[in-house]
């Protein structure tokens, strides 16, 4: 294996580490002993391939969201302004099912969920990478979308919509462990995310006067 393909294992080693610690007790409370101690390598790689702790936080949050984000949303951006009703119910549901796919069905490790969740309760330079690099796009996307939809529709009209759209899936990626506990599951079954995928759509559909797809007919 190439030095370069070694430095690359390293890092990816150490972001894992950093990143299910961070799960576990937030990233206040983590020290570069213990990502160390968790990755299996030493301090000096972690300041080698990181500068830090900061960078390697920063590494974390990007590796939260690899990979998941707004692949929809972008195409949403491009659409014509002539967009048919049926066009623009068809790309709700990609969007939804976009936003469940990226929580529960992707191969991204179990860490990046409590990760995303603690993101939106901080303050400091890793909200703020947060905020540029995933909240804003995804949001300008949106806007585009529901303004093909309505071009009157205002601001706070489209936070309400956008808002209706995710926090069912961001709830039940915030509270997975009671939710589980609740439903008496190990994980959510497809058939529960198919089922809510099913109405947070058709409820978007209706609330927008838009035609059911044909999932929903």
């Amino acid at each position: 294996m190439s030095g370069y393909a070694i430095g690359g294992l390293t890092k990816q080693k150490i972001i894992a580490a950093a990143g299910e610690l961070a799960a576990e007790v937030g990233f206040d409370n983590i020290t570069t002993r213990m990502v160390a101690d968790r990755s299996g390598e030493n301090i000096g790689s972690i300041h080698y391939h990181f500068g830090g702790k900061e960078g390697l936080f920063e590494e974390v949050v990007l590796a939260a969201f690899s990979g998941c984000q707004s692949k929809e949303d972008q195409k949403a951006m491009v659409l014509p302004p002539d967009t048919s009703c049926e066009e623009l119910s068809r790309m709700i549901r990609e969007i939804v099912k976009g936003e469940i796919t990226d929580m529960f069905r992707s191969d991204r490790p179990g860490w990046h969920v409590p990760v995303i969740y603690q993101l939106l309760q901080r303050e400091d330079k890793l909200y703020t990478l947060f905020e540029e690099e995933i909240l804003k796009p995804s949001m300008e996307h949106l806007v585009a979308f529901f303004r093909l939809i309505d071009p009157k529709m205002s601001d706070e009209d489209i936070h309400l919509h956008a808002m209706l759209m995710k926090m069912p899936v961001f709830g039940h990626a915030d509270y997975m462990k009671t939710m589980l506990r609740t439903l008496k599951m190990d994980r959510y079954s497809d058939a529960y995310l198919q089922r809510m995928e099913d109405l947070i759509v058709k409820q978007t559909q209706l609330v927008l006067g838009l035609p059911l797809d044909i999932q929903d007919t």
